[in-house]
């Protein structure tokens, strides 16, 4: 729990209060080594007059200062009651007598009710002193007397102390528990006139705006703290939360990834970093987050339940991305995206069998590339080496002996210019936009100054720009008509787009639409699950209806299917449509992996019939049948 830090310091007169020394009553003129000038003085003093009152004030005040606050104490004490009769002396020290002791009880023996006797027999004697109305109302807030305590603060400010920052910080405090929080955040906002950096007040002022419920002035103090304080726990877990409340969830993410530096082993951190992070969809930081989050606290079922669904988005993502890019014969991509796979799911059977397509693909495509390659340059086919060597270099590009190929193929020959821009055009029509900036900057590597292969890549990246912002304005509609898959649908395009464009800004854009998406899904799905839970009972059609809702948002989730095979006996249509997507999704890759593109085609065909707007499926059939017509000419002309 985030809880109030509370400082007191009183310093009054200028003076500093900390440890004092033993002392007997008897030693009053004894003369000690730790005397300075001014105590051995007025020993002296004392010796030749014992009820001399003005020698024993100077002696205490003197002791005082030295913080030898007992034998101070002692010897005020004495001067209060010494020699009464002694009028005029004792209207001199009386009222300073009193504060001083009242400081020595506050400060130094921890006795706030003896504090206040002495600040309040001080007020009578100089009832318009404001460091001494300050003094009491310190001792009274100690106390919990927190009426009094206004009251002392209010007659100090009142007495002309009124540029004192840490007297307004009080007051705040003293308002905040009797619950005048609209005059304790003015109070606050005193203090912070008078000392802008006031740490403490702006986190206390935070708080007070954070029970309010108001997201943008706790937002606002909290980053001024932020400024002055950058690994304040408190202040990064609290904007975490507004973050959060806000759907501010980049900043949530920076926000929890401070806080979880300075506390890690806080178990709610982590859960609360790891969701921010699930609604970006960056699932592997999402699932390792949330790992932490059950270690410290293993019995945290919602942790262990965004954990598995984390788990299983994250699986289900790189192993798209692999059989996508194995599709495209980007082997080095795709065995990266699936070797993420095993970091979330070890033995996850579909991912070692992609895999093992791809590095068998690799290392047969690879060897058979370079042998061609060296084969062409010797027979002085520039051309063709130049090809063969680029290919094996695509398949292994940390490859020295593929990246020295290309170099002596290339350095002596302009003609394949020509080739890569006819490549790139090709690529463009086929929607794969990567494949087209690869040939592009390949064009642009044999020839630096070529402007044709400038001027295109250039409008290539321009359209791509003004499509990511269409796609993202498009989306931005959908979302506000809580259109969500198809919002999130364009999201997703926009962010495979800026793979090539290299659009940071863009990017962030469609993250955090991408986010608000998913977080919106969430909080929908929560919504539609308990109202049919609610009317399961009494409505099961209507109960229905809610949970058919939710397996549209999330065609997986598990309470919904339940529900819906309770109700029916049978698994929805739903799961049952995702499942059988994804399973001839991936048959599609495993067809044209293995050299069978006919029927990749068919099955991805299957997979638009029952997913219309899944480009992935369209650009591989794209692709597929381009492959297809290259090889039958091949074959025809041979």
């Amino acid at each position: 729990m985030i809880g109030w830090r509370r400082i007191f310091s009183l310093l009054v007169m200028g003076l500093l209060f900390g440890p004092g020394t033993g002392w007997s009553a008897e030693a009053t003129t004894a003369p000690k080594a730790e005397d300075d000038v001014m105590v051995q003085t007025y020993r002296q003093a004392i010796s030749v007059d014992p009820n001399d009152v003005l020698a024993h004030f100077n002696l205490g005040l003197a002791l005082y200062k030295l913080e030898r606050f007992d034998e101070a104490q002692a010897v005020l004490t004495r001067c209060l009651d010494l020699n009464r009769a002694d009028v005029r002396a004792h209207q001199q020290v009386d009222g300073p007598s009193d504060q001083i002791l009242g400081i020595i009880y506050f400060n130094h023996f921890k006795d706030d009710r003896k504090a206040v006797d002495y600040f309040g027999r001080s007020l009578k004697i100089t009832p318009n002193d404001a460091d001494t109305h300050y003094a009491l109302g310190m001792a009274c807030l100690r106390l919990k007397a927190y009426p009094d305590a206004l009251k002392s603060l209010d007659l100090a400010l009142q007495n002309g102390r009124t540029q004192d920052a840490e007297l307004y910080f009080q007051k705040a405090l003293a308002l905040t528990e009797l619950k005048r929080e609209p005059e304790a955040i003015a109070a606050y906002q005193e203090a912070l006139k008078r000392k802008p950096d006031y740490a403490v007040a702006l986190e206390n002022l935070a708080l007070i705006y954070h029970r309010q419920g108001k997201d943008d002035e706790t937002i606002t103090t909290l980053l001024r703290l932020n400024k002055l304080e950058p690994m304040n726990f408190n202040a990064n877990y609290l904007l975490g939360l507004h973050y959060y409340r806000k759907k501010m969830y980049s900043e949530m993410v920076a926000a929890y990834n401070r806080a979880v530096a300075v506390k890690p082993d806080l178990s709610d951190a982590h859960y609360n970093l790891g969701m921010a992070y699930f609604y970006q969809t960056r699932f592997e930081l999402a699932v390792e987050e949330l790992k932490k989050a059950v270690a410290l606290n293993p019995q945290d079922a919602e942790a262990y339940n965004l954990l598995g669904q984390a788990q299983a988005a994250a699986v289900e993502t790189y192993l798209h991305q692999g059989g996508t890019y194995l599709a495209q014969e980007n082997y080095a991509d795709a065995i990266a995206a699936l070797q993420k796979v095993f970091t979330v799911d070890a033995n996850n059977l579909k991912a070692k069998e992609l895999l093992e397509d791809a590095q068998r693909r690799v290392r047969e495509e690879f060897a058979a590339h370079m042998r061609l390659g060296e084969k062409f340059f010797q027979e002085n086919k520039l051309e063709e080496a130049y090809n063969e060597f680029e290919l094996a270099s695509r398949l292994n590009p940390s490859s020295p002996e593929a990246q020295e190929g290309r170099r002596k193929a290339g350095a002596q020959l302009g003609q394949l210019v020509s080739q890569r821009m006819q490549k790139a055009k090709t690529a463009e029509q086929l929607k794969d936009f990567r494949e087209a900036c690869v040939q592009y900057a390949s064009a642009l590597e044999l020839r630096a100054d070529y402007a044709p292969a400038k001027k295109a890549l250039a409008a290539l990246k321009q359209k791509l720009k003004l499509d990511a912002q269409r796609f993202s304005k498009t989306a931005g509609q959908l979302l506000e008509k809580e259109q969500l898959n198809e919002a999130a649908v364009l999201y997703k395009r926009v962010l495979k787009i800026i793979e090539v464009t290299k659009d940071d800004a863009e990017q962030e854009r469609a993250l955090a639409g991408l986010t608000k998406v998913n977080a919106l899904r969430a909080e929908l799905i929560g919504q539609y699950l308990a109202q049919g839970r609610k009317l399961i009972a009494g409505n099961e059609a209507k109960a229905k209806e809610f949970f058919n809702r939710v397996l549209k948002l999330d065609p997986q989730n598990k309470t919904a299917n339940d529900f819906i095979v309770k109700l029916t006996g049978t698994q929805s249509q739903a799961k049952v449509t995702d499942e059988q997507i994804k399973t001839t999704y991936y048959r599609g890759a495993d067809f044209y992996v293995n050299g069978k593109i006919e029927e990749a085609i068919q099955e991805w065909e299957k997979v638009v019939a029952l997913d219309p707007e899944n480009q992935d499926a369209k650009i591989n059939i794209a692709r597929a049948k381009a492959k297809l017509s290259a090889i039958r000419k091949l074959t025809e002309g041979n």
